[in-house]
């Protein structure tokens, strides 16, 4: 009897694994979350698969710290379950047909399965041990009716005493898979937790892949919106020293001659020329500041989805030119109340002038902190070479610090003046091992969740 448990566990092992294989190969097909919510769901719910009776999908909701349910796979009833199990059993679909099949279902609306996944939601709290052990620790949550009594609405809605969870996540929280054994009641076993952990880890892959190529469709009009801005930027540095440098002369000239005996009549003509020039300098000023009045539509945004969104868009060029990026993330999602799209430019005009400062090789790091006055970004770049002569004096001499050909200070002057917009602070500085750090200070009223909000 022994001998033949150890078998059945070594076939059954045997069997996970080459599911595994089936499931990479299928996840490198996939193109849209659809097609990798259909795998994910079969291959946890199917014979050939891990057996759970049910399985969801769970999405973090963008403005608030509550996950609702996507879609789902699986009975909502034992006689549907009876129902589908012998169908089945005569057709002996193969995995590849179940995948098909299972596409259909979970992108129909009026599916009762689809109706109840989208009724479910769970709210987390972000120091809460559950959290800690799911999103944090990135392990399956093994939820018992008696031991978590917080879940309890949950329990009641699914119809059972015990289910598990399974982060997913890119690397920011997206959301969990959540399965059960409504039809059966069996025990969940750790070869299943190993096998689900695995699944949701491939899953995150998969969907940080496909996230990071459609933001990178998505987002191309704010890079060329960047890029007109450079390129008016530049013009605008051009006939700024163009129109400048003659009046300010003029003007300079003017106060000498002010200073000397001039012929009676004259003085008069010399102080309109003083006035004057000063005048047309405070224009030109005004011009070179470049920032339209316009009223911000903000709404409650995840910053690091942000952050995410602007990185994506040079992820390629940073690896052309050796520059490794890490990002460390507060725990937990800060929710920020911004115009997403001006946000975004932001972030986008300073991982540009990154780009144009730092040379071959080199460091950049994205590093979030937060204490009682609110969430600190500071992003670092380092190497031995990086340009001098840059993003020195913010706003209005912002030109001295233009090198010949570039317009990095025009970005760094609109990021600035776009973050006080919204009520956060910026500065840059530079650092003795020859590096800048840029420091954007959200405070407590921009953000949206957490202990303050």
């Amino acid at each position: 009897m022994f001998k033949s448990l150890f078998c059945e566990k070594e076939c059954r092992l045997e069997h996970l694994l080459e599911l595994s294989l089936k499931f990479v190969t299928k996840l490198l097909q996939t193109e849209e979350e659809e097609d990798l919510w259909a795998l994910v769901l079969v291959a946890i719910t199917s014979a050939q698969g891990l057996k759970f009776n049910r399985a969801f999908i769970f999405k973090k909701e963008e403005a608030r710290d509550v996950f609702r349910g996507v879609t789902g796979l699986g009975p909502l009833s034992f006689e549907e379950a009876h129902q589908i199990w012998s169908q089945l059993e005569v057709e002996k679909p193969s995995f590849e047909e179940l995948i098909a099949r299972a596409r259909q279902e979970i992108t129909n609306e009026n599916r009762p399965i689809v109706k109840f996944a989208k009724e479910l939601s769970i709210s987390f709290c972000e120091n809460s041990s559950s959290w800690q052990k799911v999103f944090n620790e990135q392990k399956v949550l093994h939820l018992k009716r008696d031991e978590h009594p917080e879940f309890r609405y949950l329990f009641e809605k699914l119809e059972v005493n015990e289910c598990a969870l399974a982060p997913i996540k890119t690397p920011m929280t997206y959301g969990f898979i959540l399965v059960d054994n409504f039809v059966t009641k069996k025990s969940f076993s750790a070869m299943e937790f190993y096998f689900l952990e695995t699944i949701s880890a491939l899953t995150s892959i998969a969907l940080q892949r496909l996230w990071s190529y459609k933001e990178l469709l998505r987002q191309k009009h704010l890079l060329l919106e960047a890029e007109r801005i450079s390129v008016i930027g530049e013009l605008s540095s051009k006939i700024f020293h163009e129109i400048r440098n003659p009046v300010s002369a003029l003007g300079g000239l003017s106060k000498v001659l002010l200073k000397k005996e001039v012929p009676e009549g004259i003085e008069n003509y010399l102080k309109t020329m003083v006035r004057e020039a000063e005048r047309l300098e405070n224009v030109l000023k005004d011009l070179f500041q470049f920032m339209p009045s316009f009223e911000l539509k903000k709404e409650p945004v995840r910053l690091y989805r942000l952050l995410q969104s602007a990185l994506v868009l040079f992820l390629g060029v940073f690896k052309e030119k050796g520059i490794h990026v890490s990002f460390e993330c507060l725990d937990g999602d800060p929710i920020v109340n911004v115009d997403p799209k001006e946000m975004q430019l932001v972030f986008i005009n300073i991982l540009k002038n990154i780009l144009e400062t730092l040379k071959e090789g080199g460091s950049l790091q994205i590093i979030t902190d937060k204490d009682q006055e609110g969430i600190k970004l500071k992003i670092i770049a380092q190497n031995s070479q990086i340009k001098q002569k840059t993003f020195h004096k913010f706003p209005s001499q912002i030109t001295k610090g233009f090198s010949e050909k570039s317009v990095s200070g025009l970005g760094l002057s609109l990021a600035k003046r776009m973050i006080e917009l919204h009520g956060g602070r910026f500065s840059v500085e530079y650092l003795e091992s020859s590096g800048m750090e840029i420091t954007i200070f959200f405070p407590k009223k921009m953000i949206m969740n957490g202990e303050d909000a």
